[in-house]
């Protein structure tokens, strides 16, 4: 029985310990002292390394920056004046099934992690903001919500229950009174003014590599509108694509097509290559004097395919000249013109 109050503080210790680690949510990954934590646990300044429990109220001063990592990869940067809170965070192994974000004055940035999107969710004192995996700047101020999308997609509504799917990446949108009312952050109406409005968004100077987010680019005039796309497929070389000759299309009187060439009339003998000193081109033309394709006075051939005016040419006898041997008709042209030649 002496033994019975040691247990018992024993116990109480255990229990106690296991609340804390169950309510711890994250830790600081960079912290410049000027964040002070109350609620969750005992108050403290955040430095490096500080546990992040749930329903720690976050308030920063002026220059406020408190880099938080939670347990599920989300990131939260506590900015200038910031007054946020981790209302719920419930843990579902490695990431979370319900977590809420309640932000009331100043500026932070939300970068989702490995959670589904539905688990995310913002307020603030002029609406709430739906989560589609998505890195975001928001800064309250007495005219509303104002918020910076850098990337991913969030659902903007008022307290009316009045929405806008923003989407495009340096998008910005203003929960009021009146409505929720988007723009782009480079248009000539906010270009200069986003640039104080969103501190964490101009100067990542101060942040870790794993919270900065690129944004500076959107306050630049010609900012990009739409979001990313996947580029079109282009040849390697587009030099070549663009001056390459063309295919040559089938000729069907080509040598290499499968149609028949056009028979020739006058000779199926292939025509002798011109030489210098030979007959004309007219030489392929039947009883043209000079050509070697003459025919017969009844259109036959003489012997050989050669002239037969010739008194040299073969199938000519050497007594007769101007006659076919083998031939019945005689070439009455073909004589004048050999008589003339040997007077």
């Amino acid at each position: 029985m002496r033994f019975a109050p040691v247990l018992i503080v024993l116990s109480l210790s255990i229990f106690c310990s296991s609340v804390s680690l169950a309510d711890k949510v994250g830790i600081t990954v960079d912290a410049r002292k000027t964040v002070k934590a109350t609620g969750g646990s005992d108050p403290r300044i955040l430095a490096s390394n500080t546990s992040i429990f749930r329903d720690d109220r976050l308030r920063a001063n002026s220059s406020g920056n408190a880099q938080i990592r939670l347990i599920d990869g989300t990131k939260i940067v506590v900015g200038p004046n910031a007054d946020v809170k981790i209302d719920d965070f419930v843990i579902t192994g490695q990431t979370v099934s319900k977590l809420t974000v309640s932000a009331t004055r100043g500026a932070f940035r939300f970068i989702s992690g490995r959670s589904k999107s539905s688990a995310y969710s913002i307020r603030t004192p002029n609406g709430t903001i739906g989560v589609r995996g998505t890195a975001f700047d928001v800064t309250i101020t007495p005219q509303g919500t104002n918020v910076a999308l850098l990337r991913g997609a969030i659902n903007a509504c008022d307290r009316s229950g009045r929405c806008q799917l923003v989407r495009n990446r340096c998008d910005y949108v203003l929960i009021g009174r009146r409505g929720v009312k988007k723009d782009r952050l480079n248009s000539d109406s906010l270009r200069n003014r986003s640039k104080s409005l969103f501190p964490l968004l101009v100067n990542e100077s101060n942040l870790n590599r794993q919270f900065r987010q690129r944004g500076s680019g959107c306050t630049v005039k010609n900012a990009r509108l739409a979001p990313d796309r996947v580029p079109e497929q282009q040849p390697r070389n587009i030099f070549r694509a663009l001056f390459s000759p063309r295919q040559p299309t089938e000729n069907p009187n080509s040598p290499g097509s499968n149609s028949p060439e056009p028979s020739n009339s006058v000779s199926s003998s292939p025509e002798p290559a011109a030489q210098s000193g030979s007959a004309p081109a007219s030489a392929g033309v039947p009883n043209n004097p000079g050509n070697s394709n003459a025919v017969g006075n009844a259109g036959e051939r003489f012997s050989g395919g050669s002239r037969g005016n010739s008194a040299n040419a073969p199938g000519q006898s050497s007594d007769s000249p101007g006659r076919s041997g083998g031939t019945p008709g005689e070439n009455r042209q073909a004589r004048n013109q050999a008589e003339r030649r040997n007077n």
